[in-house]
């Protein structure tokens, strides 16, 4: 099977997205090396990427292409042709809910994560809305296969697009065990982005309205604790309004933003961080609950859209349109330590039971399953069995 991946729309690295496509990609690696992929992607991003030690191709394009309506023209034009001349049995688009082709001459499968800017209002400008809104679901609706991330999603997906729910798959996302866990203190990565502890630790790139971070500064501000408050994350849109208001809180001097955090100190700050909260207000799934879980900390996040389904229990949940919820929730986040206890042991078991090798093996089965039509179904059931045995 010949498998064509568009990596465009990753954010270079630096999102939720990005660090779905890495992870699947890593894993793809572990255990099919020599499987017939060909990524297609910005040559600035090749190394990041293309994992090592694999035989897949890369065909790189220059960052001309990184302008949206650019891009998107490039789905419709190029990359039909592309998946023509290179022979692909199936396209894989993993950043489904941002760039879609109308038409290409093999299946093609798309992760669509979420439809967030339908959902929380004055989260886009016009333009990238009114292409959610109005392009889209249409173009969705042309997809094969559709894979989500959350069974909130696929509600969403259904209800917006009208796409059969037979063509949709959830395979929710996983994490990374082996990076993310209980871990000895790392005072040098601390003192990197001036952290001092104890903190509460929230990861997001920093999105108003849609991340909510003015609520959670104005409830921390209003928390009588000697924490930090460390927000991890880039820039974003109306970053702006965000620094403006920790700049106003009285506890401005305990309101640390560390810009992107890598992989590898992030990994420190989770283990380090007293408690980690969540106060979004819409995600397809929010994978930094997961990671904190794994990491051995007490999580507090919304309860809306997926984040109760991701959290599986685990978490203290509150409404993030309530300023005063938020800061209740950081007051017995904090302040009980048997709640903190139940919450660590709860949230570590959580995390263990989703792993990014199980959701690997599922997006393979459905870029196969794609790959037949409907006369070809007693191969594909006959493959299947076999692969079972």
């Amino acid at each position: 099977m010949r498998v064509g991946i568009c990596l465009f729309g990753a954010d270079g690295g630096k999102s939720g997205i990005s660090r779905y496509i890495l992870q699947l990609l890593a894993e793809l690696a572990r255990t099919r090396p020599g499987a017939e992929l060909e990524l297609v992607g910005f040559e600035s991003e090749r190394e990041l990427f293309l994992p090592e030690g694999v035989s897949w191709s890369f065909i790189g394009y220059g960052d001309w292409l990184r302008h949206p309506v650019v891009n998107l023209v490039w789905h419709q034009i190029v990359l039909p042709v592309l998946c023509h001349l290179r022979g692909w049995d199936v396209v894989f688009i993993p950043s489904g809910n941002r760039r879609l082709p109308a038409w290409v001459p093999c299946p093609v499968v798309g992760t669509v994560h979420d439809f967030a800017s339908l959902r929380v209002e004055g989260k886009y400008d016009g333009w990238r809305g009114f292409y959610i809104a109005k392009l889209l679901p249409a173009l969705v609706r042309r997809l094969d296969r559709v894979i989500t991330v959350s069974e909130s999603s696929r509600a969403d997906i259904l209800d917006i697009t009208g796409v059969a729910p037979s063509r949709v798959d959830v395979i929710p996302l996983g994490v990374d065990g082996s990076r993310y866990r209980r871990r000895s203190a790392n005072p040098a990565a601390l003192s990197k982005y001036g952290i001092r502890t104890p903190f509460v630790l929230y990861v997001s790139r920093i999105e108003s309205p849609g991340k909510n971070h003015i609520r959670l500064i104005r409830a921390f501000d209003r928390v009588k604790v000697p924490h930090q408050l460390v927000i991890a994350g880039s820039d974003w849109t109306r970053a702006a309004d965000v620094h403006a208001e920790a700049d106003k809180a009285r506890c401005r001097e305990d309101i640390r933003f560390t810009g992107f955090v890598p992989d590898e100190d992030l990994a420190a700050l989770y283990s380090a961080a007293d408690a980690f909260v969540f106060p979004s207000l819409y995600e397809g799934f929010g994978l930094p609950i997961l990671e904190a879980m794994a990491s051995g900390i007490p999580v507090a996040c919304s309860n809306t859209s997926s984040m109760p389904e991701v959290a599986g229990g685990a978490a203290l949940l509150f409404d993030p349109y309530s300023q005063d919820q938020i800061e209740s929730i950081l007051a017995a986040l904090l302040g009980d330590e048997k709640q903190r206890s139940r919450l660590v042991a709860a949230g570590s078991a959580r995390a263990t039971a989703l792993r990014w090798s199980a959701v690997a093996s599922r997006t393979w089965s459905v870029l196969e399953q794609a790959t037949y039509r409907k006369s070809d179904a007693g191969e594909l059931a006959s493959r299947q069995a076999v692969d079972a045995q």
